[in-house]
C-alpha cells in the first residue's frame, strides 16, 4: 500500500513538474505562448513615471517616417527592420530589443539623441517579434546570426565605410555581447549593452528561483529538452563570456542597480571577462532597462565618450 502511494505521489510530482515546464516554455521560448502587453499595461508601476517619455520617443521615431527594410535570416525568416538615415551620418546605431519588447519602445526615448549625434538608425524586430517571422525565441542562441545578417544588409545598403556600433538591451545586449564573438566586419567598431545577461541558462535559473522560488534542478535539464527537441536551439551552445574572450572591439556595459528581472552581476560578470576595452556604468535607483530614463544626461555623456574612443580604436 504504502509503495503504491509512493507511486502515485511521484507521478504527480512529475505531471507537476512538466506543467511547471510546459508553462515556462510557452513564456519564455514560444512566441504565440502569452497575449503581447498592450501599451496601457506596459506604464504601470515603476514605468508609469516615463511614460510620457517613452511615447513622445516612440512618436518622433514613426513621424521620420523609417524606411521600411527586411533580410532572410541564415534559416529562411523574413525579418524586419526600420532604417532612419542622418543627414551627416558619422557612424550607425544597430537597435536590438529586448525580450517580447520592440524597438520602438525599447530604443524611442534615446533615437532623438542618436540622430543629434548624427546617427543613422537600424531599429529591428528580432525573431519571433513584431513584423518579423520566427515562432521561438532563442535568447541570442540564434539571434546572434541574425545580427550578423542585419551588418552585412548595412554595409551593402549604406557602404562598408561607415562605423556601426551594435546597441542592444536586455535580451538584446545579451544578444549583442553574443556576437562579439563571430568574425565581423572591421567597421563595426563597439557594442553597447545595457542589461544584458550572461547565458540563457543562468538567466532562466534566475528568474526561476527569483520570482517563482523554484530550483534549478531539475528544471533546467527538462528545460533544456524542449528548446533542443521544439525550438531546435541549445540552451548552452553559447553564452557572453565565451564571446567576450575572443571580442576585440571596445565594449560600454550599462545596468541599473535595482534591476530584479537580470541583476547588475551579470554585466559585473560579463565586464570582468572582456578582453577588449572595456567601460561600465550602472545606475542607482534604475529598475531593468531604465539606466538611460533615470539618468538621461549622465548617460548621453558617457555614450558620447564611448563614441569618441571607438573612433580611435580603428
Amino acid at each position: 500500500m504504502i509503495i503504491k502511494i509512493l507511486g502515485v505521489l511521484i507521478l504527480l510530482l512529475i505531471l507537476i513538474i512538466c506543467l511547471i515546464e510546459v508553462g515556462f516554455f510557452r513564456y519564455a521560448i514560444y512566441r504565440y505562448g502569452v497575449k503581447v502587453p498592450d501599451d496601457e499595461h506596459m506604464y504601470t508601476g515603476s514605468w508609469k513615471k516615463f511614460e510620457k517619455t517613452i511615447r513622445d520617443g516612440t512618436a518622433w521615431v514613426n513621424k521620420q517616417n523609417p524606411e521600411q527594410v527586411s533580410i532572410t535570416s541564415k534559416d529562411g525568416l523574413q525579418l524586419k527592420g526600420y532604417l532612419i538615415r542622418a543627414k551627416n551620418p558619422k557612424r550607425t546605431v544597430l537597435c536590438v530589443h529586448g525580450f517580447r519588447g520592440n524597438g520602438c519602445n525599447d530604443f524611442g526615448a534615446i533615437c532623438s539623441f542618436y540622430y543629434e549625434e548624427d546617427c543613422n538608425l537600424l531599429i529591428i524586430d528580432q525573431r519571433a517579434h513584431g513584423a518579423s517571422e520566427g515562432k521561438y525565441i532563442t535568447f541570442g542562441i540564434k539571434e546572434r546570426y541574425d545580427i550578423e545578417q542585419w551588418i552585412l544588409f548595412l554595409n551593402d545598403k549604406l557602404g562598408s565605410e561607415l562605423p556601426i556600433i551594435l546597441d542592444g538591451v536586455s535580451m538584446g545586449a545579451a544578444t549583442v555581447l553574443m556576437v562579439s564573438g563571430l568574425e565581423l566586419p572591421s567597421n563595426v567598431r563597439g557594442i553597447i549593452a545595457d542589461c544584458g545577461y550572461t547565458s540563457p541558462r543562468e538567466i532562466y535559473k534566475h528568474v526561476a528561483k527569483e520570482y517563482y522560488h523554484l530550483p534549478a534542478f531539475p528544471l533546467i535539464p527538462i528545460f533544456g529538452l524542449l528548446c533542443r527537441g521544439i525550438a531546435g536551439f541549445n540552451m548552452g551552445e553559447m553564452n557572453t563570456k565565451e564571446a567576450l574572450e575572443k571580442n576585440t572591439r571596445p565594449v560600454l556595459f550599462v545596468h541599473g542597480e535595482s534591476d530584479r528581472f537580470v541583476p547588475s552581476y551579470m554585466s559585473k560578470e560579463n565586464y570582468t571577462v572582456c578582453k577588449a576595452d572595456r567601460y561600465i556604468e550602472t545606475v542607482p535607483g534604475a529598475g531593468h532597462g531604465q539606466s538611460y530614463l533615470v539618468q538621461t544626461e549622465h548617460c548621453q555623456e558617457k555614450i558620447k565618450e564611448f563614441f569618441e574612443r571607438c573612433s580611435r580604436a580603428v
